[in-house]
């Protein structure tokens, strides 16, 4: 029986071998069977990724290293290298140099603390956690100018000292003050209590106490208070260093700050941090694992709270449930989101403003999370559960007021099963793709995007080991940059490398060899700069001819002929198969499980060279393209073309379609043609 079928889309991506039975999901007709070394577009068509360029190895090979994004403005970013105890840093995919040598700063963390270490910027500064070392904060100063310093819990404003207290009259009335210096807006401790003593009585007309104090350095003003009952009462202020007191009524809602004793020992680190609403906020020690704590309104490094307690100050609560609820990570986002090893909580305030006297704590689930940090895209957070290898979402919804979202990775289990996620990143631009890293070494790639129910799995095979992910804007698009682990020369070496934009016009320009490099200029036949590969066989795109066999001798290889535009690294074979096609006859019903022999198969393709439909015995059919001018570069091609492919059956009628040179594939929809048995 003939037939014909068109797949217009792969908007789903690959769908796990548990659901190739499930034709009656609408998924499936949109669905691969296969996908490896290619990425889903939003849209629906699929794309071999892009190459890996190589930008330099990590500062010690021998430990494990990790990347962390610190993006100061959309133009303005960089990637920190975290490794045993150093620091260093890449910008706009090279290593950044000082003095001719590369840039690097010690650090307080071993390799091993800095995979766990939780990370939240503010502009020049990011606040990192870590349940074995007390807070730090990583200072830019400037271009090659970074320092590491402890986060401050207590303001550094000095306290002044009153130095004399004088009464208008005379008595047996004693009279107590203190005073706070304010240094840029930071209140700091008050000053030991100073007396009047041998005092008049204050409330007879006309009678005063004033006290005189020490200056302090920047004091913009002075805070004064009166001791009533005990508690120290705010009665004025001024920048004056002598304050008259004419019987001014203390208030005792407003009181100085008490010295904040946190964070000061093993035990009481905390793991998690963030921002929200103007506040730092610290997370799960080892001795309170449930306990979050927040900075003072607009002050990120004051830790204090007021005698009397007032809503900006710091503020501490837990996040007490049915059972320990471990703080695994912080975001802020509408509320702020509290990710535990039990649920997922809300923290917010009455209408909508944080107030440290009224916390309010709602949880929206009891899924519980991993340690991995939380991913934002636009208003949907994407975490991952407790068993490390579920991915789900998180979104507001006004209809319910609350949190809810779904399980990403239901229709692809397979990719995850056994297997922990250890690193993500999403890059928004322009693909909207996550790029996931396993415990094993595996890459995947989820195309993600909430309002058009897009999102879609497939796997990358990168030769290594994959460690840590990390994307930043650098220009008009979002980078990746990985460490990947690789055997070269008979050595392990680590290197971190970023991949490619896959922004080119001709094919010269395309970039898909993996820890690669790129010559331009004066036509050669060596190319150099590959001593990171030494040993190890490559791939060339020279002026858009492929070479393969190369080797590399002595950090080079040695091409054929003379090129201008060379792009060297290791090759990778890019993938993808259709799912078997479900295909319902009126007279037998079903096509499954009937013999299919497809006889001939049209693919819509973008930018596309090279590519190839292969058989399940192996047999190949290329796309041949040849241009009008032998002596000029092939085009790329975009278009409608058809291959023949060798005639066989089998008993499922998927297409293999294969890109194992370095050169671009863009596959926007496959029609096919077949035959089916009736038996």
């Amino acid at each position: 029986m003939p037939a014909a079928r068109i797949q217009p889309s792969f908007a789903s991506g690959v769908l796990g071998p548990a659901l190739w039975g499930r034709i009656d999901l609408a998924r499936y007709d949109t669905a691969l069977r296969k996908g490896r070394n290619v990425f889903v577009h939003a849209h629906g068509g699929v794309s071999n990724r892009p190459g890996l360029r190589f930008v330099c190895e990590v500062m010690d090979s021998s430990h494990r290293h990790r990347l962390l994004p610190f993006v100061r403005e959309a133009d303005d970013a960089s990637v920190l290298i975290l490794g045993q105890n150093e620091m260093g840093f890449v910008k706009n995919g090279a290593r950044l140099q000082s003095g001719g040598s590369d840039y690097t700063i010690a650090t307080p963390w071993t390799a091993d603390q800095a995979q766990a270490l939780d990370a939240v910027q503010s502009v020049d500064v990011i606040f990192t956690a870590h349940r074995e070392v007390a807070p730090r904060r990583i200072m830019r100063n400037g271009e090659t100018d970074w320092s590491i310093a402890t986060v401050p819990i207590n303001p550094a404003v000095p306290s002044p000292t009153i130095t004399s207290g004088t009464s208008s009259g005379s008595g047996s009335d004693i009279y107590r003050y203190r005073v706070s210096a304010v240094v840029d807006g930071v209140e700091g401790f008050p000053s030991p209590v100073g007396l009047v003593e041998n005092a008049g009585y204050l409330g007879e007309q006309g009678a005063w106490n004033q006290i005189e104090y020490t200056s302090v350095p920047g004091a913009s003003e002075y805070r004064v208070y009166r001791m009533r009952n005990g508690v120290p009462g705010y009665i004025g202020f001024t920048t004056l260093l002598v304050f008259r007191d004419d019987n001014i009524s203390p208030d005792t809602t407003v009181t100085p700050p008490v010295q904040a004793d946190l964070f000061d020992e093993a035990g009481k680190y905390p793991s998690v941090v963030s921002i929200y609403q103007q506040r730092l906020a610290f997370g799960a020690s080892d001795e309170q694992p449930e306990t979050i704590w927040l900075s003072r309104v607009a002050d990120y490094l004051n830790f204090t709270r007021s005698q009397n307690m007032t809503s900006s100050d710091r503020a501490e609560f837990d996040m007490a449930g049915e059972q320990l609820n471990r703080i695994r990570a912080m975001l802020q986002l509408r509320e702020l989101l509290v990710f535990t090893s039990a649920g997922e909580f809300s923290v917010t305030g009455p209408d909508g403003g944080f107030d440290a006297l009224n916390p309010i704590v709602t949880q929206h689930g009891y899924i519980g999370s991993a340690a991995v940090k939380p991913l934002v895209a636009d208003d949907t957070v994407l975490f991952v559960d407790r068993s490390g290898r579920g991915v789900r979402d998180l979104r507001y919804t006004y209809e319910s007021d609350g949190y809810s979202g779904n399980d990403l990775t239901i229709f692809a289990s397979h990719f995850l099963r056994g297997r922990r996620i250890v690193s993500w990143a999403m890059a928004k631009n322009p693909w909207s793709i996550i790029w996931v890293a396993l415990d094993n070494g595996k890459l995947l790639a989820l195309t993600y995007k909430r309002e058009h129910q897009v999102w879609a799995w497939t796997e990358m095979d990168i030769d290594g080991v994959v460690e840590s992910v990390a994307c930043i804007p650098e220009g008009a698009n979002d980078a990746t940059y990985l460490i990947v682990r690789r055997e070269v020369d008979g050595q392990q070496r680590r290197y971190v490398e970023r991949f490619d934009d896959r922004d080119f016009a001709t094919a010269s320009d395309a970039f898909f060899v993996d820890c690669g490099i790129t010559y331009a200029g004066a036509p050669a036949i060596t190319i150099s700069g590959l001593d990171h590969l030494e040993g190890r066989e490559v791939v060339a795109l020279a002026d858009g001819d492929v070479i393969t066999g190369l080797t590399v001798q002595g950090g080079a290889v040695t091409l054929p002929h003379a090129a201008g535009v060379v792009h060297v690294g290791l090759p990778f074979t890019a993938e993808m198969e259709t799912l078997p096609p479900a295909i319902q006859f009126d007279d037998v019903g079903s096509a499954r499980g009937r013999p299919h022999s497809v006889s001939a198969v049209r693919i819509q393709m973008e930018n596309t060279r090279g590519i190839k439909v292969v058989t399940d015995d192996g047999r190949e059919s290329e796309l041949v393209q040849t241009g009008g001018d032998l002596s000029e570069e092939i085009p790329l091609w975009t278009g409608m073309h058809e291959l023949t492919v060798p005639a066989q059956w089998n008993r499922d009628g998927t297409v293999t379609l294969r890109q194992d040179y370095p050169l671009p594939m863009t596959v926007l929809a496959i029609s096919v043609e077949l035959s089916i048995g009736r038996n």
